[in-house]
C-alpha cells in the first residue's frame, strides 16, 4: 500500500518545488513580457481577472474539508475514493454554475465600464478553461496533498510550469492576448493527465456502489465546515483583484500591465504558501486527533519562523533592486518598481496569515477566518481607493499590504487562545528581531547598488549582494540555530532521494527531540 509521507518530506519537496518552479516561472515572466509587450500583458490581466474572481466565488472550501477527512484515512481505501467523488462532483457542478452566471457579467463589464468588447471572447475562453481543466486539477491535488505526496506534486507542477513556458513561446508568434490564453489552457490540459495518473496510487477505482453512496451521504457534513469558510474566500478574492479593477478604471492599459507584471512576480512566491499549507493542515489535524498538543504547537511555530526567513530573503534583495528587476521585463514596466518593492512583502504576510487560518481549521474554528477576511476586505478596498489616487501603483500595493497585515495581526491573537505556550516562548523575540534586521540590511544593500549602477549591472550585482547581506545579518544576529542546520541537512537528504525510494527509518533520537524532528522541516 502507498505510504503517507511525513511533514518533513512533504515540506522538503514543497521547498524544492518553490525553488525550481520559481526559476521557471521567472523565466516565463521575462520571456512573455519580451515577446508580448506591456499592452498585451495588460489585456491578459483584464482577461484573467474574472476567472481569478470566479475561483474565489465558486468554492465553499470543500477541498479543505476533504483534506481534514482524508488526513486520518489510509491510501486506496474505498472511503477515500467515495469522499473524493462526492466532493469533486459538487465542486465541478458549482464551478460550472458560477462560470455560466459570470458570462453576462463579463459581457457587461468589458462592453461597458472597461470599454474593451474585443476581450469578451478571450475572457470567456479563459473562464471555460478554468472550469473544465484547472478546477479538476486542483481537486486531484487535494487528494495528493492530504497524503502529503510532495514528490508527485513536484513533478506535476514542474510539468505544468515548463509546458506554460513552451506553449507561451510557441503561440507567441500571434503577439496578441490569444497566445497567452491558449498557452494557459494547453498547459492545464497536459498537466491534468499527469495528475490523473499520479492520483491512482491513492484512489481505488472502482468501488462498491454502497460505499460510493456513503461518500455522498457524508458530503453535507463536509460542506457545513466549508460554508463557514467560503464567504471569507470570496472576500479574499475581491481583496486581491480590486487593485487591478481600480487601476483599469483610472489608468491606462499599460499601467495595468506594469502593475500586473509586478503582482505576478510577487505571486510567484505565493507558491511557498500553497506548498507549505497543503502539507501543514493534515499534519495539524493528525496532531489534534492524537492529542499531541506540543507537536501541534512546534509544527505551527516553526512553520511560521522558517516561512518568514525564506520569503523575506527574496523580498529584501529583489525589493531593494525593484527598479532594475522591472527593467528586465522591457520598456514601460519600470513604472511599477515601487509597487514591486511592496508586493514582494505580500507572500510573507499572506503565508503567515494562511498558516494561522489552517491552525484555526484544525481546531474547528473556520467561521472566525471569514470574519477576519471581511475585515481585511474593508481595509483593502478603502485603502485602495485613497492610496491609488494619491500614489498610483505603489498606493495600490500598499493597500493590499495593509489588508494582509490586519488579517495576520487578528489571527495571531485568536490562535494564541488555542496554545499552551505564548508566541514568544515558541518564537523568541531575539529571533524575530534577527529576521527583521536581516530584511532591512538586505533591502538597503540592494537599493544602494541599484542606485549606483546602470542596468543591467545593477541587477546582476544587487540581487546576490542583497541576498548575502540578508544571510549575514540573520546569522550574526542569532537568527539561525544549531537545530536549524540539522533540519537543513534533513531537508537536503529528503529532496535528493532517488525517485520512488521509500523513506528510511529515522535514526534513534531522544523522545523530546523526536517530537520536533519528525514533524518540523
Amino acid at each position: 500500500m502507498t505510504r503517507r509521507s511525513s511533514y518533513s518530506e512533504g515540506v522538503a519537496f514543497g521547498t524544492l518545488s518553490f525553488g525550481v518552479i520559481g526559476v521557471v516561472g521567472l523565466v516565463t515572466s521575462v520571456v512573455t513580457a519580451r515577446i508580448y509587450g506591456v499592452e498585451v500583458l495588460g489585456e491578459f490581466a483584464l482577461v484573467y481577472a474574472p476567472t481569478a474572481l470566479t475561483w474565489y466565488v465558486s468554492t465553499v472550501k470543500e477541498q479543505a474539508a476533504l483534506v481534514r477527512e482524508l488526513s486520518t484515512l489510509a491510501p486506496r481505501t474505498p472511503r477515500v475514493t467515495a469522499l473524493f467523488a462526492a466532493v469533486f462532483t459538487f465542486s465541478s457542478g458549482l464551478t460550472l454554475l458560477v462560470s455560466v452566471l459570470a458570462v453576462p457579467v463579463i459581457v457587461y463589464a468589458f462592453q461597458g465600464p472597461l470599454d474593451r468588447p474585443d476581450l469578451v471572447v478571450p475572457a470567456c475562453v479563459t473562464l471555460a478553461s478554468y472550469a473544465v481543466l484547472t478546477n479538476t486539477g486542483w481537486n486531484v491535488d487535494t487528494v495528493l496533498s492530504a497524503f502529503m505526496a510532495g514528490r508527485a506534486l513536484f513533478w506535476i507542477r514542474l510539468h505544468q510550469a515548463v509546458s506554460l513556458l513552451v506553449f507561451s513561446v510557441s503561440f507567441g508568434l500571434r503577439q496578441d492576448v490569444w497566445g497567452l490564453v491558449l498557452a494557459t489552457a494547453v498547459a492545464s490540459a497536459t498537466s491534468l493527465v499527469h495528475r490523473i495518473v499520479s492520483v491512482r496510487a491513492y484512489v481505488q477505482v472502482p468501488i462498491d456502489a454502497g460505499e460510493l453512496r456513503d461518500g455522498f451521504t457524508a458530503l453535507p457534513d463536509l460542506l457545513r465546515f466549508g460554508i463557514k469558510v467560503a464567504p471569507g474566500t470570496i472576500a479574499q478574492g475581491v481583496s486581491n483583484e480590486v487593485g487591478t479593477w481600480v487601476l483599469a478604471m483610472v489608468s491606462s492599459v499599460a499601467v495595468v500591465g506594469a502593475y500586473n507584471r509586478a503582482w505576478s512576480l510577487g505571486r510567484r512566491f505565493l507558491e511557498v504558501n500553497y506548498r507549505i499549507t497543503e502539507m501543514l493542515l493534515p499534519t495539524l489535524v493528525r496532531h489534534r486527533a492524537e492529542g499531541h498538543q506540543d507537536r501541534f504547537e512546534e509544527a505551527l511555530a516553526q512553520t511560521l519562523r522558517y516561512t518568514s526567513i525564506g520569503l523575506l530573503l527574496p523580498a529584501a534583495a529583489a525589493g531593494g533592486a525593484a527598479h532594475a528587476v522591472m527593467q528586465l521585463f522591457g520598456p514601460g514596466f519600470e513604472r511599477a518598481s515601487g509597487a514591486l518593492a511592496v508586493l514582494l512583502l505580500i507572500p510573507t504576510l499572506l503565508t503567515l496569515a494562511t498558516v494561522q487560518a489552517h491552525a484555526l481549521y484544525s481546531v474547528d474554528r473556520p467561521l472566525i477566518t471569514t470574519v477576519i477576511s471581511f475585515a481585511r476586505l474593508g481595509v483593502t478596498v478603502a485603502a485602495t481607493v485613497v492610496l491609488t489616487d494619491a500614489l498610483g501603483t505603489t498606493g495600490t500595493a500598499l493597500a493590499l499590504a495593509a489588508g494582509y497585515a490586519t488579517d495576520l495581526a487578528w489571527k495571531l491573537v485568536v490562535v494564541r487562545k488555542h496554545l499552551r505556550r505564548s508566541w514568544l516562548e515558541l518564537w523568541p523575540m531575539h529571533q524575530i528581531l534577527a529576521v527583521i534586521l536581516a530584511y532591512v540590511g538586505g533591502f538597503a544593500t540592494a537599493r544602494a547598488i541599484d542606485r549606483a549602477l546602470e542596468f543591467p549591472l545593477d541587477l546582476v550585482a544587487a540581487l546576490p549582494a542583497g541576498s548575502a547581506a540578508y544571510a549575514a545579518v540573520l546569522v550574526a544576529c542569532g537568527g539561525v540555530t544549531r537545530a536549524d542546520w540539522a533540519r537543513i541537512r534533513d531537508i537536503v537528504r529528503l529532496m535528493f532521494k532517488r525517485v520512488g525510494r521509500p523513506a528510511a527509518p529515522p535514526a534513534p533520537v531522544a523522545a523530546s527531540e523526536a517530537a520536533v524532528r519528525d514533524d518540523v522541516a
